[in-house]
């Protein structure tokens, strides 16, 4: 009752504007190998026994499947049994005026039903069914993307938290040698007893800073907790130094990875079953033919029930003509079409959104990059700054707070630097996610 669908146009650029990643790795369903952390790879594993929304996706699925099964079912002729014993009396008048005495009837009979499908309404009933099943079989694997893509995204947070801890650390070191040593010259006479003030100040504004990243910590370490189905009271991750690998990950060509990502996949799918149920609402405008029959036993008496005398059957089609039903086939065709329009329209905006998210991501590994190098300048050039300041403060050339300003531009040169490789590693994620997470759904 309705042509051939023809998938509606897209966005569909011929490649991304950021080409810095024209170059790399293939994306591979595994992705989360290619950083080759073995805590990772672990924790991922957990997200598929572990994690409840995942559960509830599949179990969405399961639903459709069912649904499915259910719609399958009218293409087959269906077949009942049914049985009864009765009491009773008919009045004389339905006997022509003589009165009847109370009789028992036996009865047993197969019942079956089948509707022809001339206009295709069963068949694109199935139609839509496949396609929902299909498209909840795509949301699960999205919902599996995004959990995986979210905890490896706050699992690098957290390590990038480790680092600088790290680093803090090593700079809580250096403040109480800088002041022990303000002290001592403080004691012999060299220096005035500002200097002492201001090396405890950085001393006790870094331990600061280093008791800060407990809190973010934390909160990570319960989201992955959760992630992988597990309490955060009973949940905990070892701090040690971030030394994963980051791999640089192929772009490729647009559509040939966004027609894979299963957001767009499923939005795809809905399509399909949206036009397919314009086909049921076509159809409801025809007759409905159903063959129906039936065949058993009845009888008074149960002694004679089994008799070749006492079968019945009934065979024949059953015709269902639709004439006056106040608008509601037109109704129902104009609500299947508008919902179809809707499901073009969530498709085209699936993809737009796919295409934002890649470029987005494409951007943010591209200035993580460039700032990376110049991160790296800025750190050696810090640590000679502070080399050199150190050198004319010991030579009395100059104050204590040309080394404190210093030993601070040195610090957040190199907690900028780790912050920047964190970037990194979650920009990547986020490319994995946008380009599909190297799945082949179609």
């Amino acid at each position: 009752m309705t042509p051939d669908l023809r998938m509606p146009e897209a966005a569909n650029p011929a490649a991304f504007k950021d080409q810095s990643q024209g170059a790399g790795e293939a994306l591979r369903p595994d992705w989360w190998q290619g950083f080759q952390d073995s805590e990772l790879n672990q924790l991922i594993k957990h997200i598929d026994g572990g994690n409840l929304e995942l559960q509830m996706a599949v179990a969405r699925a399961d639903q459709a499947y069912a649904a499915l099964g259910f719609v399958r079912a009218e293409r087959y002729p269906s077949l009942d049994g049914r049985g009864s014993v009765q009491r009773r009396r008919r009045s004389g008048d339905d006997r022509g005026g003589f009165s009847s005495n109370p009789s028992t009837e036996y009865r047993g009979e197969l019942a079956f039903g089948w509707e022809i499908d001339l206009w295709g309404r069963v068949r694109k009933l199935v139609e839509a069914g496949q396609a929902e099943a299909t498209a909840a079989d795509a949301l699960t694997e999205d919902v599996r993307l995004a959990l995986r893509g979210l905890l490896a995204r706050n699992y690098f947070a957290l390590r990038t938290l480790d680092q600088e801890r790290l680093v803090l650390e090593e700079a809580v070191v250096t403040r109480e040698d800088n002041l022990k040593f303000a002290q001592r010259r403080f004691a012999a006479g060299i220096t005035p007893e500002l200097d002492v003030a201001r090396a405890d100040t950085e001393l006790a504004t870094t331990r600061s800073e280093l008791a800060s990243l407990h809190g973010p910590r934390t909160r990570l370490e319960n989201a992955i907790a959760v992630l992988t189905g597990r309490a955060p009271s009973d949940f905990q991750l070892a701090a040690r130094a971030f030394d994963a690998r980051l791999p640089m990950i192929r772009a490729g060509v647009p559509m040939e990875r966004l027609a894979a990502r299963p957001d767009v996949a499923a939005a795809k799918a809905e399509l399909v079953a949206a036009y397919a149920r314009i086909g049921v609402a076509r159809a409801e405008y025809f007759p409905q033919v159903t063959l129906i029959g039936s065949g058993g036993y009845s009888n008074i008496k149960s002694s004679d029930f089994l008799k070749w005398s006492s079968r019945t059957f009934a065979i024949g089609p059953e015709v269902t003509l639709p004439i006056f039903q106040g608008g509601r086939l037109r109704a129902n065709e104009k609500r299947a079409r508008a919902e179809f329009a809707e499901a073009v329209a969530q498709y085209r905006q699936a993809v737009l959104n796919a295409l934002r998210e890649v470029e987005n991501a494409l951007a943010d590994l591209t200035a993580a990059r460039d700032q990376t190098g110049a991160q790296d300048r800025a750190v050696e050039a810090a640590g000679r700054a502070l080399e050199l300041s150190s050198k004319r403060y010991r030579a009395g050339l100059v104050s204590s707070l040309e080394v404190v300003d210093a030993v601070r531009e040195q610090l957040d040169a190199k907690r900028r630097s780790v912050q920047i490789r964190g970037q990194q590693f979650e920009a990547t994620v986020q490319l994995i996610q946008g380009l599909g997470g190297g799945l082949s759904i179609r």
